[in-house]
């Protein structure tokens, strides 16, 4: 079996919360969520919720985009070991699966953890521009969007 993307299921929350990597359960911490309640927040609250799963059926990641307002979507991405293991599927998929997204939101956006490398290297790789940054804790978050090309 080739990795996949696929919707949500919440039995992916069940699966993923327990592996998920340090540096996601540091980052879900400092907004003050465990993994199981980030992965929900995001499954329930989504306007668009997909998993990845590896070549063994198993989750390895979720990801998706929560509503702001009627132009703006907040991107998120959590996601265990497995998923740096099928990186290069995973990548392939991910453009697609942005712009799938900005069908609904033209502006998609979100503040990352600076110490999180994994991800900080995916939102440019998705041409995610940083526009600042803040402080929450003592830690460095980087603010990022992007405009669909049909802009708003």
């Amino acid at each position: 079996m080739k990795p996949y993307h696929r919707p949500t299921i919440l039995q992916d929350v069940v699966e993923l919360a327990p592996v998920l990597r340090p540096e996601d359960v540091r980052e879900v911490a400092l907004h003050g969520h465990t993994p199981e309640q980030a992965l929900c927040i995001g499954y329930l609250s989504g306007s668009l919720t997909r998993s990845v799963i590896n070549n063994y059926g198993q989750v390895v990641g979720m990801y998706g985009v929560v509503r702001i307002s009627d132009i703006s979507g907040r991107i998120w991405m959590l996601g265990s070991k497995g998923l740096l293991k099928i990186s290069r599927p995973f990548l392939k998929e991910s453009r697609s699966e942005v712009e799938n997204m900005h069908k609904l939101f033209p502006n998609l956006t979100n503040f990352i953890d600076s110490r999180n490398a994994v991800h900080v290297r995916w939102v440019r790789w998705l041409g995610f521009k940083f526009l600042g940054e803040t402080v929450i804790n003592n830690v460095k978050l980087y603010e990022f969007s992007r405009l669909s090309d049909g802009g708003i």
